[in-house]
């Protein structure tokens, strides 16, 4: 039944084409990319996503639609997965993947693909259409949804979001490509999430035509090329196929990160001021900054110090010290591209060498200084039973310094989740009349209490950073200097 609302054909939620991306990879091919575009916008899914992912072609490629240019060739790998982020990004739920020289020639030539419960589809042709064939594939199964082959060509691809939110994308070890496409489909289905890795909706060639299956187009990666990676990349994909392999890919790019805070909207419990919003104080530390995006989490600041980018917070009433946890954890949560993370303080850190190479991932690095737990200054301005315990338990292990914090995203958003749970959980308590003490305005008890928590993943010492205030002691060493 068609439902019509003042003229207008009604198109429920589950099935609007605003959630449908399509996005079409291309490299020095401007004709074909030309005529592949055309045929998407006479067949385009009502609201649906149109983006090109332009390969660094030359010169640049152009089509009246959005394209995203990799400045250089980067290969198929990081074209797909660029692809992926771009529609992931704009909120799509189905995806699809398309070479330049693959088209839809019907209407509606989503609509199988959408409604099929299979979250993992891709165009296929058993052979080629003229007198030269391929011999390469076999048909395992059909019935009137699907036919299942032993193989998997890549010119048109579907994915379901969920699937891969599940494996990922495109895997990286496959450097330029070959072999990345049916690598992801045997991740999705050993991950129990398809029926076959192989799989295309039944009578698709009504739907979609391919330059390529009628041999009517050059391909796009010479044929020495093709060659070096096929045999480069074989042997990586028979041993996944043969071991049930579901690794998670990574398909957004990765970038390392140092993150600071200017927090001024409240007085620092240390100084009893506000620290001054001024980016002056901070540009010893963003020009330091080697190998990684700096950015500075602030409440008042209006300029960037130079060479790092500003994200403003909101001001919120609570000590700058826990503040600072709250905004670096929703900041990580929302920036799923970082890989490694280091937390600092920015007006007495500057980074002396990159430490990217070096770092571990599942270690945890931090600060420390040539004190222990038992320091006077700790038990002055740590109030109430939970920090009085841990005080007492580890008077004697080293001091950890909150101002440096390092490791993977993952582990460092969960870092600063602790300690934001910790001060909550202690603040309730005061509010319950459970904890009586005043309220703790610091953080290196709670700091402390978090890296605890980590048991051995946690390391400091002298790679890590300078001896604590004594002007650089130790930088031939440290990756960071600290006060």
């Amino acid at each position: 039944m068609q439902v019509t609302i003042d003229g207008v054909p009604y198109v429920s939620a589950c099935n609007s084409g605003s959630r449908i991306g399509i996005a079409i990879t291309t490299y020095n091919r401007p004709a074909v990319l030309a005529k592949t575009i055309e045929q998407h916008l006479k067949h385009l899914p009502a609201g649906a996503k149109l983006i090109v992912i332009d390969d660094g072609s030359v010169p640049a490629a152009a089509g009246g639609i959005e394209i995203i240019r990799h400045e250089k060739s980067l290969g198929i790998v990081a074209s797909k997965n660029r692809s992926i982020e771009a529609l992931i990004d704009a909120g799509c739920e189905h995806l699809f993947l398309w070479d330049d020289d693959a088209y839809p020639i019907s209407d509606n030539w989503h609509v199988p693909y959408v409604e099929s419960p299979e979250p993992h589809l891709a165009y296929q042709f058993l052979d080629l259409a003229g007198a030269q064939k391929l011999k390469d594939m076999a048909v395992l199964y059909r019935d009137e949804q699907h036919i299942a082959y032993t193989g998997q060509r890549g010119l048109m691809l579907y994915y379901h979001r969920s699937a891969i939110e599940k494996v990922g994308g495109f895997d990286p070890v496959y450097g330029r490509g070959m072999y990345e496409h049916p690598d992801l489909a045997l991740r999705i289905h050993n991950a129990g999430l398809s029926t076959w890795a192989f799989a295309d909706v039944t009578d698709s060639e009504k739907l979609i035509y391919s330059l390529d299956e009628h041999a009517a187009v050059e391909r796009s990666v010479p044929r020495p090329d093709r060659e070096a990676l096929v045999k480069r990349n074989v042997g990586i994909y028979n041993s996944r196929r043969d071991s049930g392999y579901t690794g998670f890919a990574p398909y957004r790019c990765e970038r390392d990160v140092v993150i600071t805070t200017l927090l001024t909207s409240q007085p620092d419990p240390q100084r009893a001021v506000p620290m001054k919003s001024d980016e002056s104080v901070l540009s010893a530390w963003s020009s330091s900054i080697r190998g990684a995006d700096a950015v500075v989490l602030a409440d008042q600041l209006s300029v960037a110090p130079a060479g790092a980018s500003l994200v403003m917070v909101p001001a919120v009433q609570m000590s700058p010290y826990f503040a600072r946890w709250v905004h670096i954890y929703q900041h990580l949560r929302a920036h799923p591209e970082y890989r490694f993370v280091w937390c600092t303080d920015g007006t007495d850190v500057e980074m002396l060498r990159e430490p990217w190479a070096d770092m571990v991932p599942g270690k945890i690095y931090v600060g420390s200084e040539h004190k222990t737990y038992a320091d006077g200054w700790m038990k002055a301005n740590h109030h109430g039973r939970a920090y009085g315990e841990f005080i007492d338990q580890h008077r004697d292990d080293p001091l950890l310094n909150a101002g440096l914090l390092g490791g993977s995203r993952a582990d460092v958003m969960e870092f600063a989740h602790r300690i934001v749970r910790l001060h909550y959980r202690i603040e309730s308590q005061r509010f319950w009349k459970m904890e009586t003490a005043p309220a703790t305005a610091v953080d290196m008890g709670a700091f402390g209490m978090a890296a605890k928590s980590f048991g051995d993943r946690i390391v400091t010492g002298p790679k890590i950073h300078t001896v604590f205030k004594s002007e650089g002691i130790g930088r031939e060493l440290a990756w960071w200097k600290h006060k």
